[in-house]
């Protein structure tokens, strides 16, 4: 059964929010994030993952696409800030580990 994802992307400097949907939110980040076009050299470069929701259903997942697309800016704010208050960019896959060293000094 295929997961479907809404989410909401932000630039660095949070000026724009982009809701969309999709079945693989990896291969949809990185598609985004390696648009390279000179029709969109001027656009911002959407990168930071703020909010995500997962559905079992696509028609759940278009209804919740459809209305976050139909709130205002403040509204979306308000619902990053929810479930992500310091607005970090969330990871795609948060059951994947991934081997970091981390240097502790004392």
């Amino acid at each position: 059964m295929e997961k479907h994802t809404v989410y909401i992307i932000t630039d660095s400097n949070r000026t724009y929010l982009e809701v969309g949907c999709c079945t693989e939110i990896n291969i949809r980040l990185s598609e985004i994030r390696n648009v390279s076009s000179p029709l969109f050299s001027h656009s911002p470069r959407l990168n930071n993952v703020v909010y995500m929701a997962h559905f079992d259903n696509k028609e759940q997942a278009e209804a919740q696409r459809k209305q976050l697309q139909q709130f205002t800016r403040m509204q979306r704010e308000k619902l990053i800030r929810l479930k992500n208050p310091n607005w970090l960019t969330l990871n795609a896959t948060p059951f994947k580990t991934v081997d970091k060293k981390v240097v502790v000094y004392a």
